[in-house]
């Protein structure tokens, strides 16, 4: 069953910042994966440190992929972790009718 999933992306690591290209690159790996998410940049905060983050939201059944791109994450900028929400599937709604 699908569900919500938002993945939030710190952009501070323990050597300086993830830069905007470094994100570029890593957003292909999100674009890979799912045929359709949303980004928005999002401020917090991690261990007292403020920190922009990247919010990506998804809509999918496969929670695995999620998974996975979580992981390549924390692999490629040596994060601690990527805050993970899941929630009840998103629903859209079109000119025609409403698609679950």
């Amino acid at each position: 069953m699908k569900k919500t999933y938002q993945m939030y992306f710190g952009r501070n690591t323990p050597d300086g910042y993830v830069t905007d290209q470094q994100w570029d690159s890593f957003q292909d790996i999100i674009s890979m994966s799912f045929a359709g998410y949303t980004v928005q940049d999002v401020a917090g905060a991690w261990k007292g440190d403020p920190e922009r983050t990247k919010l990506v939201t998804v809509n999918t059944k496969y929670q695995d992929k999620i998974q996975d791109v979580c992981d390549a994450y924390i692999s490629a900028f040596n994060q601690d972790a990527v805050g993970l929400r899941v929630s009840e599937p998103m629903r859209f709604v079109t000119r025609v009718c409403e698609v679950a």
